[in-house]
């Protein structure tokens, strides 16, 4: 061990074996090294003061020349675009301060007010974005310390320098080596005056640099503080509840009068939309049961003035017929029992033939009153049938509306009594309700239609079944009264030949015996009568062809006249149903706009809610820092007052 520390102390008597080492070569090398940490600390604190300087001169400018505070805040508020453009400019060594600029910016209330309000102090903010020159003090505390090592290794070889000279037993050479040590002990000591001075000057240094950082960073602020106007949190917490309280008036006003007008607004319009279908669907009622009325006794009047009229006359032709046949059948039952006979069987024939056509009448007359009353009938039971339709229309209405009031004032009741949620839910409750009341009165109207229209299809066919069976028994009438007529015919026929036979029996017994002339002059006159008659019969037959085929057409023209009316009836449907899908697409059209009114009503509700909430939760965060460091204060000053007292009881 002895070997190894006399190599060490051997290799340090080489540097500090010679006086001049120390103050020649230490001393110079340590100032070299203070200054090259000095250059260093400079050249990077250079950026940084030139980025403050900068942002000084533009806050500077954008206070303006006018010293009044008032004006200073509201110049500063009009160039705050271009001071933001400025401080946020991440130029070389500006870093920490655009980061702080931005960490401030956060803490400002409105930017776009005048003036701009903050809520922190700047220095907070920027005092951190300024360098530390630690490296400065660093260096300096690191230079005394090697000073002192150098001069105690300097110390540590003179000694055992001294020590083996003076190990000898000669005095003279032991007084030397006293001497040497003392001079080179002395020549020592340079080392720590060098690590000394460096630590000096590099404390002057980092003093200067300081001075200016700081000197800048604090024109930063105080620029920022004349140009900003500082609102605590403790009032900011009081304007928001001043504005709280405001919005919550506002619900009120929202949750009563506007809700109350909303509900009575959409009663109207409802009642407004529906009161033309309903009026419409009345009207349509009305014309239907005036026109079914109106079919049913145009056709049972038009039936009875045509057949009654005809059957009348064709009864007294018959009468007079008959009657004529009669007579006929006495003034010549004495002339031949033959020809009497004849003339008997064919009165009979005829006779019966009129019996025939005066029950095919009968029956004719009947079945058209029973047509007649069955299509009054129809009409009363489909007039019935629509009133009752109607009826079940309106009632559906009544109840729809009813239900949709009813819905909507519970969903506005719901809307007082709740809170923000409950507001948040309204539009979807709304929107559904007013979905629903429309989806209800739309299925009721199509439904209503749907029963209203099969109805009227059913009183139609109705009617037209009706109308085509009475043409069809007037055809009927018409073939019997054909057939009537033929054997009309045949019988005239069988009449004319009995009395062509009849005269010739005349001329025969006009021959043969004068004394029968006065006998024979009656049965001419009968003959003649048996003409007129047979004529009158084929004009009244000819004249019943010509009141059927008229009776024939009128119907005809009656059932052109229905048809006609179903397509008037038709349009008039068709009108209505256009209607009042009119009124159906304007009602949800109101309603889709009443819904996106509401949604963009809640919508900026909720924003402005959770920019309260927000604000308030910064609000409360930037309030707990603050009382952070309060806290830190306190704590700081609970101990300095405890060692202010324990001095206090120390010097006592």
């Amino acid at each position: 061990m002895n070997d190894i520390l006399d190599l060490i102390l051997g290799a340090l008597n080489i540097i500090y074996g010679e006086r001049w080492v120390a103050p020649f070569v230490l001393l110079p090398i340590m100032f070299a090294l203070a200054a090259y940490v000095r250059h260093r600390a400079i050249v990077t604190t250079r950026p940084y003061l030139d980025a403050a300087r900068r942002r000084v001169q533009t806050l500077k400018d954008a206070l303006g020349s006018d010293s009044d505070p008032v004006a200073e805040r509201s110049a500063f508020a009009e160039n705050y675009i271009p001071v933001s453009a400025v401080m946020s400019d991440d130029q070389k060594g500006a870093h920490s301060l655009v980061l702080a600029w931005r960490e401030f910016q956060e803490s400002m209330v409105d930017e776009s007010t005048s003036p701009v309000r903050n809520t922190n102090r700047p220095a907070a903010f920027f005092n951190r974005a300024a360098p530390k020159l630690t490296m400065l003090t660093f260096a300096s505390n690191i230079f005394v310390g090697a000073g002192l090592i150098l001069t105690f290794l300097g110390l540590i070889v003179a000694l055992n320098t001294a020590a083996n000279g003076m190990a000898g037993q000669d005095v003279s050479v032991a007084k030397q080596s006293l001497q040497e040590l003392l001079v080179v002990a002395g020549a020592k000591f340079f080392t720590s005056v060098a690590g000394l001075g460096a630590s000096i000057w590099l404390r002057f240094a980092e003093h200067s640099l300081s001075l200016k950082v700081r000197r800048e960073t604090d024109l930063i602020c105080e620029f920022l503080e004349r140009g900003l106007l500082y609102v605590s949190p403790q009032r900011l917490a009081v304007e928001q509840l001043e504005v709280l309280r405001e919005q919550r008036d506002q619900l009120k006003f929202f949750n009563t009068d506007v809700a109350l007008q909303l509900s009575e607004r959409i009663g109207a319009q409802f009642t407004q939309a529906i009161a033309p279908v309903t009026a419409s669907l009345t009207a349509l009622n009305d014309n239907m049961a005036s026109v079914t009325q109106g079919i049913g006794a145009g056709a049972r009047e038009a039936i009875e003035k045509v057949s009654g009229e005809q059957l009348r006359g064709l009864s007294e032709t018959l009468g007079d017929l008959r009657g004529r046949l009669d007579a006929i059948g006495q003034a010549v039952g004495s002339s031949s029992d033959d020809a009497a006979r004849q003339i008997r069987l064919a009165g009979e024939d005829f006779a019966k033939a009129a019996s025939d056509i005066r029950d095919a009448f009968v029956n004719l007359t009947t079945q058209v009153d029973g047509i007649g009353q069955g299509m009054a009938e129809r009409g009363e039971a489909a007039n019935a049938a629509q009133k009752e339709a109607l009826e079940t229309i309106l009632g559906s209405i009544e109840v729809a509306q009813t239900r949709s009031v009813t819905m909507v004032t519970e969903i506005l009741e719901a809307l007082k009594n709740g809170s923000v949620s409950a507001a948040g839910k309204m539009q979807e409750e709304v929107g559904s309700v007013l979905k629903s009341g429309v989806e209800a009165s739309q299925e009721t109207f199509r439904i209503a239609i749907e029963e209203s229209g099969q109805a009227l299809k059913d009183t139609t066919i109705s009617l037209s079944q009706a109308v085509g069976e009475a043409a069809q028994q007037v055809e009927r009438a018409a073939s019997g009264l054909a057939r009537t007529g033929d054997n009309a015919e045949r019988t005239a026929e069988a009449i004319r030949s009995v009395t062509d036979n009849a005269r010739v029996v005349a001329t025969s017994l006009g021959d043969a015996a004068q004394g029968f002339s006065q006998a024979a002059g009656p049965v001419a006159d009968a003959a003649r009568s048996v003409n007129q008659a047979a004529n009158q019969l084929a004009q009244t037959i000819t004249a019943d062809r010509a009141a059927g085929t008229q009776a024939l057409g009128e119907m005809k023209s009656l059932a052109e006249g229905v048809r006609a009316t179903q397509d008037a009836a038709g349009q008039a449907w068709h009108d209505y149903r256009a209607r009042f899908e009119g009124v159906d697409r304007a009602l949800s059209e109101a309603t889709e706009k009443l819904a996106q009114t509401l949604a963009d009503s809640l919508t900026e509700f909720r924003e402005f809610a959770q920019n309260v909430d927000r604000e308030m939760a910064a609000a409360v965060g930037r309030l707990g820092n603050t009382m952070t460091q309060i806290e830190e204060y306190a704590e700081s000053l609970d101990e300095y007052v405890e060692q202010t007292r324990n001095q206090r009881e120390a010097a006592e």
